[in-house]
């Protein structure tokens, strides 16, 4: 027996009530044909077969036709437009189980995009204490936290032990031709947003800052940890951001902001949709 509903197409997989025609040999769910549990049993008990409609018209035709001496163009012409009409009927029926699947299919996409949307949610607050530290150059012993310390003293926001709640210094990506970053997660949420604000206020800090003044002069960027869905998204809105000519882009709080220029409203990025309006809305 086929696994699905000839007419509604759903899976007829542990369903009770159900039906075989024994001529297309198609099944059926049995409300979809009104038939019964008790007379589906009953069909099944006597060892009866059943014939599904276009089945049962279809052998009801053939047996006038049959019963006939001669068969008439009348009679031919008769016949085909029936079947026509049976056709109809099916392909309507079938249209309306695919637009009851299709929406049935755009409900569970939003469903999923909804989760996935949450899952980010929940991911990037979990990094809410979380700082990345770029422009570090590695050395040989170094000690990842006193490179944490000493930039807090730089910044004039003292960094102790009891502070610190794990950092480590990130692998080399091969060929990026960059320091590899260093992950601090601070234990209190307030300490790593001080820090960034430091690092904000103070523009032109640097390698020398910390006592690196053996090597040239580089930037050291202290940056919100964001997780890997957003970081996708950043990517994203940095394409829009140079494609469109909007002059600032930025992440705080875990959220990314893009603006067009000074006086205009904020724009809060949260999924691809938001950037996706952006295209539509210059391009109206």
């Amino acid at each position: 027996m086929a696994d699905i509903c000839n007419i509604c197409l759903k899976s007829l997989k542990n369903v009770k009530v159900k039906v075989l025609c024994s001529d297309c040999n198609k099944s059926f769910h049995g409300k979809r044909v009104n038939l019964s549990t008790d007379e589906v049993n009953y069909l099944s008990d006597q060892g009866d077969v059943w014939q599904c409609t276009p089945c049962s018209q279809l052998r009801c035709k053939s047996m006038v036709l049959e019963s006939k001496s001669t068969v008439t163009y009348d009679d031919i012409f008769k016949l085909v437009n029936e079947l026509k009409e049976d056709i109809k009927h099916v392909e309507t029926s079938l249209g309306t189980s695919l637009n009851s699947c299709h929406e049935e299919l755009a409900e569970t996409k939003k469903i999923i995009a909804d989760l996935q949307l949450r899952v980010n949610k929940a991911e990037q607050y979990s990094r809410r204490n979380t700082i990345e530290i770029h422009g570090v150059p590695v050395q040989k012993g170094e000690n990842v936290v006193t490179i944490v310390k000493d930039i807090g003293r730089s910044l004039g926001f003292p960094v102790n032990d009891s502070m610190i709640d794990a950092c480590h210094r990130l692998r080399s990506k091969v060929g990026s031709g960059r320091h590899p970053g260093i992950i601090v997660r601070m234990v209190r949420r307030l300490d790593a947003e001080e820090l960034l604000q430091k690092r904000r206020v103070k523009r032109n800090f640097n390698m020398h800052d910390i006592g690196l003044t053996a090597k040239p002069v580089e930037p050291v960027y202290l940056n919100e940890c964001i997780s890997p869905a957003r970081r996708t998204l950043f990517s994203a809105a940095r394409k829009v951001k140079n494609e469109k000519n909007y002059s600032y882009l930025w992440v705080r709080g875990g959220k990314i902001f893009l603006l067009k220029e000074q006086g205009l409203s904020v724009i809060m990025v949260t999924k691809m949709e938001d950037l996706e309006k952006l295209y539509v809305f210059s391009n109206s």
